[in-house]
């Protein structure tokens, strides 16, 4: 074989190769938080405990699909389309307390998608620092420790935030809650 087939032979083996099978726009692309470094998944959220704060929230479509509390962090796991922008998510925890024992507070996510067009399925780690709850409680019951019932979107279990937290609490004891449903907007 001379250097010219051999040279003929290859290009066209690269060519064959680039028209091969190509996935399709309708075949779903996932990319998972097991597919990359824990350290790399897990992102930091806003919380939002002001009225004026929360009104501006985007509200684009996502899934919850679990949700567990250590300490003071909230830890959320989310899945939506996209995979090209930046997305964001915030708690919104800008309601009353609701009196009861403990006290309950309504929160909700807001998903910012930054006018994300790409289709790939993208779940992600989300975690949000408590200490404001904390701090809001402690201004409006003048106490330093107590106990918040978190009702989050389309969790069916109780998420109770007591603080101060436990020492030694970490991001890593999670306890996932059970979801009830997918979250659309």
């Amino acid at each position: 074989m001379t250097l010219r087939t051999a040279c003929a032979s290859a290009l066209i083996l690269i060519v064959l190769g680039s028209f091969g099978p190509a996935a399709s726009q309708d075949d779903p692309i996932a990319v998972s938080n097991e597919d990359v470094d824990s350290e790399e998944t897990r992102l930091w959220g806003q919380v939002v405990t002001e009225p004026d704060a929360a009104s501006g929230l985007r509200t684009d479509d996502y899934e919850l699909n679990a949700a567990a509390l250590a300490g003071d962090t909230l830890a959320v796991t989310v899945s939506y389309g996209g995979g090209c922008e930046e997305h964001l998510f915030t708690l919104d925890a800008s309601g009353a307390f609701l009196e009861s024992d403990p006290v309950q507070l309504a929160l909700s996510l807001a998903h910012d998608a930054n006018n994300d067009s790409c289709e790939r399925w993208v779940t992600q780690d989300y975690l949000f620092d408590l200490s404001p709850l904390s701090a809001r409680y402690e201004e409006e019951y003048q106490q330093a420790s107590g106990a918040i019932v978190l009702r989050l979107d389309a969790v069916s279990d109780d998420l109770l935030y007591e603080f101060p937290a436990a020492a030694g609490t970490a991001v890593k004891d999670l306890s996932w809650g059970r979801i009830k449903m997918s979250v659309g907007r």
